[in-house]
């Protein structure tokens, strides 16, 4: 028995030994170039097979599995880099990934970029992971701004890479994506406006934790653009943390002003504190959306205040999405659309809405969205939790209102799948959960997810919490019910 099964593991081996190399090469293109370095061990034929793959991926974590990055010594990982570098001599390179801590010196990062560059790399990630330090962008990147296809460039939550590289003459005429993370674009308002025109063919943009500078307005206007993320890390970090004492300035200081001025763009992912005004929302083609905007202290104080008169407006950036198939909403959101819209559109295409649920943020704008989504068939929630208030309408039971009210967003509400996440099978969330199988008529299927606790400290598993949900009165006689585990 024992002889077959190794006969039967080289025939294997052979198998895939026998293999064309540029279908090995493909193979070995998904492992990190660390791994697939591993593999020149295996046979004389995998010795230098892992240089010829064009996809290279260079992260000096790896090296360091046991110490902090700042007491790692680097000599093994420039030596790896350099060696690896120098093995495949002019093979041609599609993909450069570098991901570097502190340590790493700053003119041979550029060295290697440099090569990769001048091999035709067309997608290139730099991230460098160095506290407190202002990074110069590698001049290498503007001789050959014409080849890249994909760039990305970071810092994480360190550093800060200097904008300098977006108000030269460089043009990326053929870049079709575009990653920033921890980019300072500038004191200037039109740093955006800037950015964009020196990427002619920019289909998608991301940019995470930017720095505002305090600007008074903030455009992102493109025919190209089709994706388009813009993370102003509204959340900041506790005053104690590391964190908080570099970038205590990060995301606090959004612009007054916020436009888009992408009409064919079909994919939206904003969070950041609310703005002061959206001059301009143009999302025609938008199918897509995810919001996650915030209030900061003092937007919860003067909407709390009778002596400070609310000056922030969301209304256009609501109504210019109002055209969306697909929307997320955090609670966040849900509280800024009662605070600071005047309306809510009517939402004629959207037929899957995701919210996402807090115990310090109330559902009172959950009704009118409801109502104002004729044809929605699919409701997430991402967990039950929410602020109890007398302003929820139907949309919950946490407070019977006084008498009933004259629209019911529930039972006028079209949604035929209901899907709950992060789940707890409190006494709460289980009412809440029969009020829903109680008022939505339309209803075909509810899917509940157990949060991964709440069967281990409740002993309440799939079984538990299906049969206890059974015997609720049901509006829709044919609904289903499945519950299962995270």
């Amino acid at each position: 028995m024992n002889a077959k099964k190794r006969k039967s593991s080289e025939e294997e081996l052979d198998a895939i030994n026998n293999l064309p190399e540029d279908v090995l090469c493909h193979i070995l293109s998904f492992l990190s170039t660390k791994d697939a370095a591993l593999t020149s061990v295996l046979s004389k034929r995998w010795r230098d097979l892992f240089t010829l793959i064009p996809s290279l991926d260079f992260d000096d974590s790896t090296f360091m599995p046991c110490v902090s990055p700042e007491e790692c010594p680097r000599t093994t990982f420039r030596e790896f880099v350099n060696r690896v570098l120098a093995l495949q001599s002019n093979s041609p390179i599609t993909k450069f990934s570098l991901i570097c801590h502190n340590g790493v010196d700053q003119d041979l990062a550029e060295t290697w970029i440099l090569k990769a560059l001048r091999r035709g790399a067309t997608d290139l990630t730099l991230v460098v992971l160095f506290p407190s330090r202002i990074y110069s962008l590698p001049s290498s990147i503007f001789f050959y701004s014409h080849n890249l296809i994909k760039l990305k460039l970071g810092c994480g939550r360190l550093g800060i890479i200097h904008h300098s590289l977006f108000w030269g003459d460089i043009i990326f005429t053929n870049l079709r994506t575009l990653h920033l993370d921890s980019i300072d674009l500038g004191q200037r308002d039109r740093s955006f406006a800037r950015l964009l025109s020196k990427c002619p063919m920019l289909e998608e943009l991301i940019v995470n934790c930017i720095k505002w500078h305090r600007w008074s307005s903030a455009s992102v206007c493109s025919l190209t653009l089709k994706r388009l993320t813009i993370d102003g890390e509204h959340y900041l970090p506790p005053m104690d943390s590391h964190i908080f004492k570099f970038h205590s300035d990060f995301g606090t200081a959004s612009p007054s002003n916020v436009s888009f001025d992408t009409p064919n763009l079909l994919y939206l992912n904003y969070s950041d504190f609310v703005a002061e005004n959206y001059p301009l929302v143009k999302l025609d083609s938008l199918v897509e959306a995810r919001l996650d905007v915030g209030s900061n202290t003092s937007q919860m104080h003067a909407r709390d205040s009778e002596e400070y008169e609310v000056r922030w407006d969301a209304t256009n950036l609501i109504m210019g999405i109002q055209n969306v198939q697909t929307l997320h909403l955090t609670s966040d959101t849900i509280e800024v659309i009662e605070d600071f819209c005047k309306t809510v559109p009517v939402f004629h295409n959207l037929n899957h809405l995701s919210i996402e649920s807090d115990d310090e943020r109330g559902w009172q704008a959950l009704p009118l969205l409801l109502i104002n989504c004729p044809n929605l068939q699919t409701l997430i929630f991402h967990g039950l939790h929410h602020r109890v208030t007398d302003g929820c309408g139907d949309a919950c039971d946490c407070i019977s209102p006084p008498s009933p009210p004259s629209s019911s967003c529930l039972s006028s509400c079209p949604v035929k799948i209901l899907k709950i996440l992060d789940f707890g099978a409190t006494c709460g969330e289980m009412s809440l959960v029969e009020h829903f199988l109680k008022k939505l008529p339309r209803l075909e299927q509810v899917i509940i997810v157990l949060h991964c606790d709440s069967f281990i400290e409740e002993d309440c598993g799939p079984s538990e919490v299906s049969e206890a949900l059974e015997m609720a009165p049901r509006a829709s006689p044919n609904c289903k019910l499945k519950v299962v585990n995270h």
